[in-house]
């Protein structure tokens, strides 16, 4: 049977639609990752939100995240749980508080950026108010790991600097931005966001834009950078545009 120019168009389209179907962001992936820093501890790493409201995806995605803390000993919160289009930030209480084990976390961009309309404040109250404990450019033990976590410095090298210094050295580093590992931080491992693991990925080419200063290179997943171990998750949400293409949300167990 000859392939039509018609048919093929149709042919493509349904490939199109299946492709996206099949990395449906409301279904989010849960990631399994080993960094063997022999303290028998996991961590769930939960990033970038960007709650927009509340409906049936939202419930999914509250329910995989109770059930999946069940299986960790820590929660980590990486920022942009909300942003300027979130219409009410005491959606990110409603989405954490019922995360039954300890909660650490930072900031992100998003938070920042949305301050005129959502005072920076009235967010910290609310991811307090969900048992979230933000690392402030400060670090805290938990089980004899010292965490700590740095706060969004809009790519400025100096403000970066001087907020790793408050930190000091630690076993693991939270920081919204991968681009962290560039300012050479003292820690075994950093865990990040941020980049949405480029959110539109082209099949054999990845992401048409990942924000960060290192293009694609730190998109997503496990890097070691000069003997310091970095991970960065994908994230929950979205941003600029509603859609995910062949990159899966993601939330993450990763054992240390």
């Amino acid at each position: 049977m000859r392939l039509t120019r018609r048919k093929f168009i149709a042919s493509a389209l349904i490939g199109i639609c299946a492709a996206i179907t099949a990395n449906d962001s409301s279904f989010p992936e849960v990631k399994e990752v080993k960094v063997d820093l022999g303290f028998n501890m996991t961590m769930m790493v939960i990033s970038d939100l960007h709650l927009h409201g509340w409906g049936w995806r939202e419930d999914i995605l509250h329910d995989l995240l109770v059930n999946t803390a069940k299986k960790a000993d820590i929660a980590l919160i990486l920022g942009d749980s909300y942003d300027n289009s979130t219409p009410d930030p005491r959606l990110v209480k409603k989405m954490l508080q019922d995360i039954e084990i300890p909660k650490v976390g930072v900031l992100g961009n998003h938070e920042h950026w949305a301050s005129n309309k959502i005072p920076l404040s009235e967010g910290v109250r609310v991811y307090e108010e969900a048992g979230v404990k933000l690392l402030t450019n400060k670090s805290a033990y938990f089980r004899g790991v010292r965490f700590g976590g740095v706060d969004w410095y809009e790519d400025e090298v100096g403000i970066g600097r001087a907020y790793l210094e408050d930190v000091g050295e630690v076993d693991v580093l939270l920081s919204h931005t991968p681009d962290i590992i560039g300012l050479s931080p003292k820690a075994r491992l950093v865990v990040s966001g941020h980049t949405h693991g480029g959110q539109i990925c082209i099949p054999l080419l990845g992401p048409i834009w990942t924000p960060s200063k290192y293009g694609n290179r730190f998109a997503s997943g496990l890097f070691n950078v000069n003997g310091t171990y970095l991970y960065v998750n994908k994230g929950l949400g979205e941003t600029i545009l509603p859609i995910r293409f062949n990159c899966r949300r993601e939330l993450t167990l990763i054992y240390i």
